[in-house]
């Protein structure tokens, strides 16, 4: 699957046998018609139940998990993966948090889909959380909002009973999940109803988020319609200050999804902040960013090393300003 690279999949001549295939033979045939959707998950539009089930399918490695409540609503959920060392097993030291985000279109998705990004990040070194939020249409902006912020907040305060460094916790999150990411790390007011600030998150990575865009979809009306401070409020990029969160923003650029704009006007809102920000651009679409967590691809993968990086130098304490 492209990452940082384009590959090109071979496929042989076939050869006409009618002689049956051993059962070990069939079983890697099988697995391997599981794997043809991953292969094709950063060319693709979005990232598809298939092709989430096959990352999920080879994503093999035991990792400790469990899932806690952070509110009472049935998806106030969020799965917490255990930080593994370089043997596999549980770190003995405080790890950097990784909370991430999935996407969804505001409307679908959940943490089980996306299981294997919180293995992948285990495998890192890093307490990985995911959590669940609520989906139109019984939940509206900005309560999904809300829920992330709650979220983040029960994180902070536990993360350390994890093995977590809560010193060390960045934000993450991918397409619809980017931009309630975004706001609760730039919007202060989110974590005020949770009795904290944004100062508790060591930075926030945004993958393929839409930050700056324009009412112009019956799905975005529907999701965001109102008055227009409504509007308003639900631009990340409109919140950004000198006291902003250092950020890493990964987009694709063929990405059909999500304009390319998004992630070039919010790098440049933070530039003219002075807020400290990395961009990575890479060849695929919209899937591929998040894609690159897959186990088949991120052995290789820059995006991959740059989050990683991102994570590592977070610093201790409060977020570089």
């Amino acid at each position: 699957m492209p990452t940082g690279t384009e590959r090109t999949m071979h496929v042989p001549t076939p050869i006409h046998d009618d002689s049956p295939a051993p059962p070990a033979v069939r079983g890697r045939l099988r697995r391997l018609v599981r794997l043809l959707p991953l292969l094709a998950l950063a060319g693709a539009p979005g990232c598809t139940a298939i092709q989430l089930d096959a990352a999920n399918f080879i994503e093999t490695v035991a990792v400790p998990h469990m899932e806690i409540a952070y509110g009472d609503g049935p998806r106030q959920r969020m799965d917490v993966y255990r930080a593994l060392d370089s043997t596999g097993a549980p770190r003995s030291t405080p790890a950097p948090v990784v909370i991430f985000v999935h996407g969804g279109s505001w409307q679908s998705g959940s943490k089980d889909d996306y299981a294997w990004v919180g293995k992948a990040l285990a495998q890192m070194g890093f307490v990985a959380v995911l959590p669940n939020y609520g989906l139109m249409p019984d939940t509206r902006f900005p309560a999904f909002v809300d829920d992330v912020a709650r979220a983040v907040a029960r994180v902070k305060a536990n993360a350390a009973t994890w093995g977590g460094d809560t010193a060390r916790v960045v934000l993450m999150g991918h397409s619809a999940g980017a931009q309630l990411a975004a706001l609760v790390a730039y919007d202060p007011r989110y974590l005020a109803k949770q009795g904290t600030t944004p100062d508790i998150l060591g930075g926030f990575v945004g993958l393929s988020g839409p930050y700056d865009f324009v009412f112009d979809t019956e799905l975005l009306k529907r999701t965001f319609a109102g008055p227009k401070e409504r509007e308003f409020d639900a631009l990340p990029v409109h919140f950004v200050t000198p006291r902003s969160l250092r950020t890493l923003l990964v987009m694709g650029l063929d990405d059909e999804t999500v304009n390319p704009r998004n992630t070039r006007s919010l790098a440049s809102t933070l530039r003219q902040a002075q807020v400290p920000v990395e961009e990575l651009w890479v060849p695929g679409t919209h899937g591929v960013t998040v894609g690159a967590f897959a186990r088949i691809s991120r052995g290789d993968s820059e995006i991959v090393r740059r989050i990683v990086g991102f994570v590592r130098a977070t610093p201790a304490g409060t977020a570089v300003r």
